[in-house]
């Protein structure tokens, strides 16, 4: 629905295509030959036919990981002590997929595997400490199941900075994240009507166990409902750069109606943390962009009474969880119970949250070495009994003492020191008077400055705000940090290699 102009990518063969069926139906009629149930058949064809897929084009496979992303819903997973477990997502069969087509193209010649990225050296370095830890954490089995994690991440970052290396193939990642936004959207539907559990024990030994779990604590539906929720306040966000985009009336139109869409779906599952990390990031977008300060309290009062409308509609209980959150004790006013008794009955609110972090800060004080060096990797879920350390920052020093504060600011620095100048430049160019003729268009239909804004607003939502009271380095939700980070690397760099954005005098001294 948009209609700026992009590069094209190259498409898959069209060979490549018709070998993935052909190899597909025949690894079907040979594995139901086998004597295998329909349902194995069937899975074993369709994982066979990713893996040609895959390997026929990597693009297609990072953007079938994106899609899968969200998936969490079908797993399996083991338990590895006490009542941490390790899972293996969907997500994971195309990213290990997508690396072996990237080796075969670097083989071939085809494919640079140097990844033109401003976090990834900080990120190695993250995993170096995050495995010297390995030596004091409390659990090693556990402490290794968290370095694969991470070690999965890296592999998911490194793959989306390397393969989408475009504007073209950025929007078409763009375009799958809202696909699969959907898909998120009808779980998050789904969870409000129905309810579905099924564990399938494979093998007692291991401890394998084959989970579909429908999150229906707070409609989460495929995903944990913080997540659920962290994922369409992205998708909304970035539906709103498209609705800047369009020239036409009918597509703004549409694209705004899907950016509320998605708005309007990550209220259901009732996430305080996605929706303060929505607001405040577009806040701070109204506030640092010339072109929307000149309207700042017409603007802002939209968006109040956008979010008010929008939790009216879907969710009322929701106003009654932002109460609770920020400690009122009076009647509710769309709920039969009382404050008190909704505040200290959610497990999920802050207060919690305060209560693990203060008992995390315990076990780091227990002795020297803890102070200086961390819990290790895992070492705070370990010890606290928890399954993520439901603060992106904490998790730095939770894991790895000192040395993690140290990467953290360095990697802070790093954030800022390459976002101010292209922020400077765009914000000059958006600075300019509407009568000034721009020589390279209106501002508003330049796809990598308005993505520019979009990812920056959606990383500031989701990992900066929302990253206060959730995600970490090496959960099982970890992933999600990661990717959006990539998606910031990724405009970044789109926006450094520009002959167009070098600051000028003027945008310096904006």
């Amino acid at each position: 629905m948009s209609d700026h102009a992009a590069p094209r990518a190259p498409a898959a063969p069209r060979y490549a295509v018709a070998a993935v069926l052909a190899g597909g139906g025949l690894a079907a009629v040979a594995l139901v030959a086998s004597g295998l149930p329909w349902w194995a058949a069937l899975a074993g064809a369709v994982t066979g036919a990713l893996l040609v897929a895959c390997l026929a084009s990597p693009f297609f496979g990072i953007c079938a990981t994106a899609f899968c992303l969200i998936l969490a819903s079908p797993n399996i997973y083991t338990l590895v002590v006490n009542t941490l477990q390790l899972h293996l997502y969907p997500y994971v069969f195309p990213l290990v997929f997508t690396f072996l087509g990237m080796l075969v193209r670097a083989a071939q010649g085809r494919l640079s595997l140097a990844a033109r990225s401003a976090f990834m050296p900080v990120l190695l370095l993250i995993f170096v400490a995050e495995t010297a830890s390995l030596l004091w954490t409390p659990h090693t089995a556990w402490g290794l199941a968290n370095i694969a994690r991470l070690a999965t991440n890296l592999l998911l970052y490194w793959c989306v900075v390397v393969l989408v290396d475009t504007p073209r193939r950025l929007d078409i990642l763009f375009k799958t994240l809202f696909a699969s936004a959907v898909m998120t959207a009808a779980g998050v539907l789904g969870a409000l009507k129905w309810e579905y559990v099924l564990h399938v024990p494979l093998d007692r030994a291991l401890k394998l166990v084959f989970e579909i779990y429908f999150y229906t604590t707070r409609a989460g539906g495929i995903e944990s409902w913080n997540q659920s929720a962290g994922f369409l306040s992205v998708a909304s966000i970035i539906a709103a750069g498209y609705a800047v985009l369009a020239r036409t009336m009918l597509r703004r139109a549409l694209w705004w109606l899907t950016a509320m869409f998605y708005f309007c779906m990550m209220l259901l599952p009732a996430s305080r943390g996605a929706l303060l990390g929505y607001c405040g990031a577009a806040v701070l977008l109204i506030l640092a962009l010339p072109a929307t300060r000149r309207v700042l309290l017409r603007k802002t009062t939209l968006f109040i009474v956008l979010v008010i409308v929008g939790m009216l509609v879907t969710t009322p209980g929701y106003i009654d969880r932002m109460l609770v959150g920020f400690g009122y004790t009076g009647e509710l006013l769309f709920s039969k119970k009382k404050a008190s008794t909704s505040s200290s009955s959610d497990a999920t609110g802050i207060s919690t949250r305060v209560k693990i972090w203060r008992k995390g800060f315990q076990a780091v004080g227990e002795s020297g070495g803890t102070v200086l060096g961390g819990l290790g990797t895992g070492g705070f879920m370990y010890r606290i009994k928890v399954f993520e350390v439901h603060n992106v920052y904490l998790a730095f020093y939770y894991d790895m003492g000192l040395a993690g504060v140290f990467l953290l600011f360095f990697l802070g620095f790093i954030l800022v020191r390459r976002t101010f100048p292209i922020a400077m430049a765009y914000h000059a160019r958006l600075a300019r008077p509407p009568t000034t003729p721009d020589p390279a268009g209106p501002a508003s239909a330049d796809f990598v400055l308005v993505m520019f804004f979009a990812v920056l607003t959606a990383f500031a939502a989701e990992v900066a705000i929302h990253g206060l009271v959730d995600y970490d380095l090496t959960s099982f939700v970890s992933r999600y940090a990661f990717f959006y980070l990539a998606l910031y690397d990724i405009v970044l760099g789109l926006a450094e290699a520009r002959s167009a954005v070098p600051l000028d005098a003027g945008a310096a001294k904006a």
